[in-house]
């Protein structure tokens, strides 16, 4: 019997202080440069080491992208922005090479318990939908498993799916549901794209989403669409659900640019 383990799909090794890429953390748009996905999901893993007063939650997380960000090492600074009784905020950089490629707010409030104001999700479960294939390219390898309702990557509109993603984010760790969630919280635009990618491409430039709490389970539901007023950018808006209901609301802002030809 072979003694072989079977590598799990990653996006990253730890490496020192900093994270090295791997081939899937690639960009489909620009050689040698790592995705919006994995950078999302790298900024999620950092948030989470952070070891942050756990008397607060995470209730907001924006991440702005700096421009092309290298398929290099990738090191972390996290900087204390505020620090209140009620309000804890913090900016976490990504540095390649000592120069800022990549930085997300991190804000916090103090955990009370207050009135539950539960979003709509009028979706099915997860269990009564069958599996089928939804994102073309971004698939991590076949970890990323997909049960779609509506629409499709290359299908303009809004689109709506459960996504499950059984790899790692960094090599040997287990991610946990919000790891997970900042790594979908990428895929909006691609979700409920507004043309088809060779008439129009809709890269994103940044990715914010508001937490009604945190995320629980391996399920996460996308429901997404694109606006915009026919002036360069747009806004991708999507709806973040797991089998207990809506956790989250995010948007992208989106750079239209001319369609690619692939």
């Amino acid at each position: 019997m072979s003694t072989d383990t079977i590598a799990i799909p990653h996006y990253f090794v730890r490496d020192g202080a900093g994270f090295d890429p791997s081939g899937l953390a690639r960009n489909p748009w620009f050689a040698n440069a790592v995705a919006g996905g994995p950078i999302g999901a790298l900024i999620g893993h950092v948030a989470g080491e952070a070891g942050f007063d756990p008397e607060f939650e995470i209730c907001r997380l924006t991440i702005d992208i700096l421009g092309i960000v290298p398929q290099t090492l990738l090191t972390p600074r996290i900087v204390p922005v505020r620090q209140g009784r009620q309000a804890q905020l913090y900016r976490i950089e990504l540095l390649a090479a000592g120069k800022p490629v990549a930085q997300a707010h991190v804000l916090l409030a103090r955990h009370m318990d207050t009135p539950e104001l539960p979003a709509p999700q009028p979706h099915p479960a997860p269990g009564d939908v069958p599996e089928d294939v939804f994102l073309i390219g971004a698939s991590m390898a076949g970890a990323i498993k997909t049960r779609p309702i509506m629409g499709g990557v290359r299908q303009p509109g809004r689109g709506v799916s459960w996504m499950r993603m059984d790899g790692e984010i960094v090599s040997g760790v287990p991610a946990s549901p919000f790891v997970k969630a900042c790594l979908f919280a990428d895929f909006g635009n691609g979700v409920g794209s507004a043309t088809h990618a060779h008439e129009w491409s809709y890269a994103n430039l940044d990715i914010s989403i508001q937490f009604f709490r945190l995320p629980r389970g391996d399920w996460f539901l996308l429901d997404a669409h694109t606006e915009g007023a026919g002036n360069g950018h747009a806004l991708a808006q999507t709806v973040f659900a797991d089998v207990d209901g809506v956790y989250a609301k995010g948007t992208q802002t989106i750079f239209v640019g001319p369609g690619s030809p692939r």
